[in-house]
């Protein structure tokens, strides 16, 4: 070859590109192509890693959060001297998770002689339900827990809870309400007060345990003796307005919530409506004095009955001669209030009936409550029958806190359940002087104390004892009223 070919090919080199090999091309394609899926991969682990330390993060401050703020055990009830009325059991939830359960048949034969409130039959319907919780039993023992927890079945838990608990049954049943399943309020102050005792606080009441138990006893012998189908008393503090005592009967015993029959759960000192009848002269007297329509010296005609019409007012007891005003009380006189009554006139007696709240629902922490039932129309035969109980129908709570404000302080007080410790109620506006309320306390007195007064049985030696009786007629649903009932 010569100088210049040399040369030439030399340059040829130099200047243009190798032919490429193709075997040596491919293996540097997929070198690339390897180092790219890598990179990314890489890249992708870096991300996940990242979120998944996030996650974790995020799921140990929850947990953490948990640890730190474990819900509040329910709050207990307590009554004014600090006696347990409600509080709550540790218990043991046994449950399960139906699609954990590997052989539903073999777990219900298995649970089944261990737990009596399921025979296998309802067992085996609940291991199969479609739903990732189904509850088994709330009362698990100790002993029954360990022979559970031994069958080793996969898909069945534990859980630890609390039963709430009415240490003393039926005692204030109606007052105190009661809760479902997973605790929440159903009835009563557990209802009301639901957000307060979920939370942990603790209540006391204005209620005296001791106090509702004579109450409850003493209302239960007279439905005896009456043959009553239901009775209800309401103790009333006059200065505080605190409710120490409040029973309906029947009542019901709380603890076994799903077994109360719908008579039992009615309270009838909130809900019941009643026309009261002659005690309702108590608030026709003090309105009549405070109104200046009458006073304690006046005398009234009773001897004949007071005509409307058809309609007669009678007393059982007929008088030949006038009675005074603390008379007409002693001796419940229907014609001599029905008079008074007359002298008030519609107008006023209406104002102190509203002011005295017989017209609208009691304020009270219960949610039980109902409105009054009144005359639609105030004609000249509702002031007459009013004046002595007829022809208005209010609850005995709406009794007792009328008559607290007419023989008491002279103003409505809000009644309570709640203790006020000593602290002074709020005040409404005065109704009735301290001359009225002294004078209506004297004829109450009379009514026990003077031997025709109509509850002279109620005279008790060491105290001084003041009440109104009250005779109330059923009403017959062909109109007008049972005259032997």
């Amino acid at each position: 070859m010569s100088l210049y070919a040399t040369i030439g090919n030399r340059l040829r080199a130099l200047v243009l590109p190798p032919r490429p090999d193709p075997a040596r091309s491919r293996r540097i394609a997929e070198v690339r192509l390897m180092l790219s899926a890598v990179l990314v991969v890489a890249v992708f682990s870096v991300i996940a890693g990242r979120v998944l330390l996030l996650a974790t993060q995020e799921a140990n401050a929850r947990t953490a959060a948990m640890i730190q703020l474990p819900a509040a055990e329910r709050g207990q009830i307590l009554d004014r001297k600090g006696r347990l009325l409600a509080t709550n059991l540790p218990i043991t939830v046994l449950h399960a998770d139906p699609k954990e359960i590997m052989d539903p048949r073999e777990a219900a034969s298995l649970l089944a002689p261990l737990l009596p409130r399921h025979d296998e039959a309802a067992l085996l319907r609940l291991l199969t339900k479609k739903t990732r919780y189904v509850e088994l039993d709330r009362k698990l023992t100790p002993a029954r827990h360990a022979e559970i927890l031994g069958l080793g079945i996969p898909g069945v838990y534990f859980r630890k809870s609390t039963l709430r608990s009415y240490p003393s049954g039926k005692l204030a049943a109606h007052v105190l309400g009661q809760v479902d399943m997973d605790n929440k309020g159903l009835a009563g102050l557990e209802k009301s007060l639901d957000a307060r005792l979920s939370a942990g606080e603790d209540i006391t009441l204005s209620i005296d345990a001791g106090v509702q138990a004579v109450v409850a006893r003493e209302i239960a012998r007279q439905m005896e003796v009456f043959e009553a189908i239901g009775g209800a008393g309401v103790m009333l503090d006059i200065h505080s307005g605190e409710v120490v005592a409040m029973v309906s009967l029947p009542d019901y015993n709380p603890n076994h919530f799903a077994a109360i029959e719908d008579d039992a759960r009615f309270n009838r000192a909130t809900l019941g409506l009643y026309e009261m009848g002659s005690t309702f002269k108590v608030l026709n007297t003090a309105i009549a004095l405070q109104s200046g329509a009458t006073t304690t010296s006046s005398y009234y005609e009773v001897s004949k009955p007071l005509r409307f019409g058809r309609f007669s007012v009678w007393d059982y007891h007929m008088y030949d001669r006038d009675l005074s005003v603390p008379e007409i009380l002693v001796l419940s006189s229907n014609i001599g209030s029905a008079r008074m009554a007359a002298d008030i006139g519609a107008e006023r007696q209406q104002f102190y009936l509203r002011q005295l709240g017989l017209f609208d629902k009691v304020s009270l922490e219960i949610p039980e409550m109902a409105n009054p039932l009144v005359p639609g129309t105030w004609r000249s035969t509702s002031i007459a029958t009013v004046s002595y109980g007829h022809g208005i129908s209010v609850t005995p709570l709406h009794l007792a806190s009328s008559v607290a404000a007419a023989s008491g302080s002279g103003t409505m007080v809000e009644p309570t359940l709640m203790h006020r410790g000593g602290a002074p109620a709020p005040m409404g506006e005065r109704l009735f002087s301290e001359e009225t309320t002294k004078a209506v306390r004297s004829m109450m007195r009379l009514v026990v104390s003077h031997p025709d007064g109509t509850g002279n049985f109620a005279e008790a030696k060491g105290y001084m004892v003041g009440g109104k009786t009250g005779t109330s007629e059923k009403i017959n649903p062909d109109g007008g009223y049972f005259k032997d009932r």
